[in-house]
């Protein structure tokens, strides 16, 4: 499910972001396609190398004598020429809107069309072309893989959990077309108490590294013994210290969910709804870290939850999901 999710999601973030079909789930690879994968699942039989260059980065230009770093600067060239193609492309057919009266162009809604649509208006100020084509990668990323590896982990838990996946089909099953809108697929309570679960329990980000901009203080609800042997209440913080967020433990912490904070339950979200402890979280959506907080949250989130509720209404209305191999061998692995 994982290999035909990835598939699907690059279709439609091809579609959705830049009106550009990649045609992965019919395996007809287009070269941005096989490009994008190339540059974010690179193949290396010494990892050693790829490990050096993301914390030396003096190494980045040096060591390429590597076929992984090869492949990828090929991979890389070839987005980079395929992006600028697209940039233009959408540049001409805007300013001919512009200079025509065409207005055929504006009901192309893709993320792409709008941006730049939006950076050529008559205020000024807007992206160089190099920024706007820099917002590909980015996009496709962002909107590809968490998105099929977090729709993958609800289908594992929906596997696992039978009683849980009956009653969400029963709910989407009461949806009288296969193509809901938006406001259609946010009225389902169910599923949208299984995703939020889902989320929380399966976030796909780890955590997150963040560095201050400034010297601060940040004040603790509970006081701590230093090395020094004496007790603060309060840690200083200087600037340029990095600071490592532990989203997927926040997300499943007892001491914020309570005794089943590491059970998956999605009812937890009925009701009363999570206990009052994640209310704390400095969240942008559900109590939960996985979107990350202002003012560096994911900037696709809405896009993401349309996406992944869509996909989950179309496979289960039409399949139902057994485990193919025995609970335990499902492992979490970070890439």
């Amino acid at each position: 499910m994982l290999h035909y999710l990835h598939q699907a999601t690059l279709d439609i973030i091809g579609l959705a972001g830049f009106n550009y079909s990649f045609n992965a789930l019919s395996d007809q690879q287009s070269d941005l396609s096989d490009s994008f994968n190339a540059v974010i699942h690179p193949s290396s039989s010494v990892p050693v190398i790829q490990i050096l260059k993301v914390q030396v980065p003096a190494f980045r230009n040096v060591l390429v004598f590597d076929k992984g770093s090869r492949d990828v600067q090929k991979a890389r060239s070839k987005m980079d020429s395929i992006g600028r193609e697209l940039v233009s492309k959408k540049k001409a057919e805007v300013l001919r809107e512009k200079m025509t009266g065409d207005d055929s162009v504006k009901k192309s809604k893709d993320l792409l069309s709008l941006l730049i649509r939006s950076n050529m208006d008559d205020a000024g100020g807007g992206l160089t072309d190099d920024e706007v084509l820099h917002q590909i990668p980015t996009f496709l990323l962002a909107g590809h893989e968490t998105s099929s590896t977090a729709t993958t982990w609800t289908l594992f838990s929906l596997a696992v959990h039978p009683d849980v996946q009956r009653r969400l089909r029963s709910e989407l099953l009461t949806v009288p077309t296969d193509s809901p809108t938006m406001g259609e697929l946010d009225s389902l309570v169910y599923l949208d108490a299984v995703l939020r679960e889902s989320l929380r329990y399966h976030s796909v980000v780890d955590g997150s590294i963040k560095v201050a901009i400034k010297n601060d203080v940040v004040p603790l609800e509970k006081p701590f013994v230093g090395t020094d042997g004496k007790i603060r209440n309060f840690i200083e913080v200087a600037k340029g210290d990095s600071f490592y967020v532990p989203i997927l433990m926040m997300n499943v912490a007892e001491s914020i969910w309570g005794p089943d904070g590491r059970v998956f339950n999605p009812d937890r979200w009925l009701g009363e709804g999570p206990p009052k402890a994640s209310q704390s979280i400095p969240s942008v959506w559900g109590g939960q870290m996985t979107f990350s907080a202002r003012p560096c949250s994911c900037i696709g989130l809405t896009f993401a939850l349309i996406e992944m509720k869509a996909l989950l209404l179309t496979l289960l209305r039409g399949f139902e999901f057994e485990l193919a191999v025995p609970r335990e061998e499902i492992v979490r692995r970070s890439a």
